[in-house]
């Protein structure tokens, strides 16, 4: 895909639901190698502890979402979203486990088997060029499941749910989290605060928050719980981060109607964090476990892997 093509594309929900696969390949295409450089392996924002630093609240955050999901050495994962691979390697360092992960961008994924692939951790990590909406695992594969930011850009959330799900056994840990809009936005509400923030990362659309437990026991989880980032720490440390890479940049904010992929690019995190001040955007949490009579199970096989 073409950048002129992209920024005709990005405009509108309808177009970057339709072309979801084509718009966000070429996104993250784009965007690699500027992630890197102001979030190193690990491209998500985090909730901070005092005095923490982005790699660590960051790292935080990774074990926070293996440990809820209760995962151990020997069990097989899945990371659905995987970008280039740090965070599937920081659980599987963490855990002990194999971690598989998955991504709709062929570029990251050679990426991430390019960096992993000498490493001692990376003997434990594989990592699939594929779409959520269309998992090419078999029923009940994995152990447990995470995804980190990654979700929101399915266009059919329940549809990649219901997908994990299949490949998840019974009674394996589903954790993740990602971003949301705010319950009972009105459209003008939502065109004002959240539009803003898909267009400039590509997201087809947002769900409300409210809407996530449901969805989940929908697709055959039990849900544990769901909450906030800024229930577990601080999410200032994420903008202060943005605004010194602005301003080392020498840039002034720019105006998303301008049109180009760099003031997309550029206007996509202040348009986030407007969004999340008002109230009308949520960086949300959630641990669920599949339910056993979701799918047929299949062979608890981690003491053969022991």
């Amino acid at each position: 895909m073409q950048n002129a093509e992209y920024l005709e594309l990005v405009r509108t929900p309808g177009d970057r639901e339709e072309h979801y696969a084509r718009v966000v390949d070429r996104y993250y295409e784009l965007v690699t190698d500027v992630c890197r450089d102001v979030w190193s392996d690990s491209f998500h924002l985090a909730w901070f502890a005092e005095g923490q630093r982005l790699p660590e609240a960051q790292l935080t955050l990774q074990r926070w979402l293996a440990d809820q999901g209760r995962f151990s050495a020997g069990d097989r994962l899945l990371d659905v979203g995987c970008g280039i691979g740090g965070p599937a390697a920081a659980i599987a360092e963490h855990t002990g486990a194999e971690v598989t992960g998955v991504n709709i961008c062929g570029h990251q994924v050679q990426v991430a088997r390019s960096l992993h692939r000498d490493s001692e951790v990376g003997q434990r990590l594989t990592f699939v060029e594929a779409d959520a909406m269309a998992l090419p695992f078999g029923p009940a594969e994995f152990d447990g499941v995470f995804s980190i930011e990654a979700l929101c850009y399915a266009p059919d959330r329940q549809h990649a749910y219901a997908q994990i799900a299949k490949v998840l056994r019974p009674g394996g840990g589903f954790v993740g989290v990602d971003w949301f809009c705010a319950d009972g936005l009105s459209d003008a509400d939502y065109a004002r605060w959240v539009e803003p923030m898909c267009q400039g990362f590509a997201i087809p659309h947002v769900i409300p928050f409210g809407a996530l437990k449901g969805l989940l026991q929908a697709a055959g989880f039990e849900v544990e719980s769901v909450s906030r980032y800024s229930d577990h720490g601080d999410i200032g440390p994420n903008w202060q981060l943005h605004d010194a890479n602005a301003a080392q940049a020498g840039g002034d904010r720019p105006d998303p109607a301008a049109g180009g992929f760099e003031t997309l690019l550029a206007a996509s995190m202040p348009a986030l964090r407007e969004g999340i001040e008002q109230g009308k955007v949520v960086m949300g949490c959630w641990v669920a476990r599949k339910r056993a009579d979701a799918a047929q199970d299949r062979p608890d096989r981690r003491g053969e892997r022991a």
